[in-house]
């Protein structure tokens, strides 16, 4: 008797779940001639199928030209000024780096800065590691830590706070390969969310 009980119920349930199958499908494919139907309608009609709304209120920022030495380029709060350019410097840099020896084919590039902190209630904030150098040839070469450099060498730009209305200045040191051309100074060198900004170091 339980197992009559049993098997009725497993068959109403089979059913049901067939039936419910059957309904689904049926269902969807009224549903996609119904779509296709409004496709079919919005394209003889002369309407686009498909259209995007333009967005005005979002915009990105867009590499600006590299600027020449002695013209200040502004990013956020900060303005930056390229003053001089020493492309070989080794001899300026002579001995005073203090842990690192040149391979044969590298040289030393010396950048001098002067960074403006143009808010006028914010303090900003920036390190020779912001500064980057690209060549033609696509490398990359980050700023040395200015600590690596005795103190014999003068005027090195450690960055940090300036405050608002305030400048800070000194010499930023790269380690670049020997004959490098088309040489730019950019700012910054991680993050460009807010803009960059890029100075021709060589003609």
């Amino acid at each position: 008797m339980r197992k009559s009980s049993f098997g009725t119920i497993l068959l109403t349930m089979l059913t049901a779940l067939a039936l419910g199958i059957v309904s689904l499908l049926f269902f969807q494919d009224l549903w996609l001639k119904k779509v296709q139907q409004m496709l079919n309608s919005s394209q003889s009609a002369g309407l686009p199928v498909s259209a995007t709304l333009p967005v005005s209120s979002v915009s990105f920022p867009t590499a600006s030209a590299p600027v020449s030495q002695g013209v200040e380029s502004f990013v956020g709060n900060l303005g930056i000024t390229v003053m001089r350019v020493l492309n070989p410097a080794d001899n300026y840099v002579g001995k005073a780096a203090k842990y690192s020896v040149l391979d044969t084919d590298e040289q030393y590039l010396l950048v001098d800065v002067k960074v403006r902190c143009v808010s006028a209630e914010e303090t900003c904030r920036i390190t020779e590691f912001d500064f980057g150098v690209e060549s033609n040839a696509g490398r990359d070469y980050p700023a040395e830590l200015s600590g690596n450099f005795s103190d014999d060498l003068k005027g090195m730009f450690e960055g940090g706070e300036i405050d608002p209305g305030e400048s800070a200045s000194g010499s930023i040191i790269f380690v670049i390969k020997r004959g490098e051309s088309g040489l730019v100074l950019y700012y910054p060198r991680m993050f460009a969310f807010g803009g960059s900004a890029k100075f021709k170091l060589s003609r």
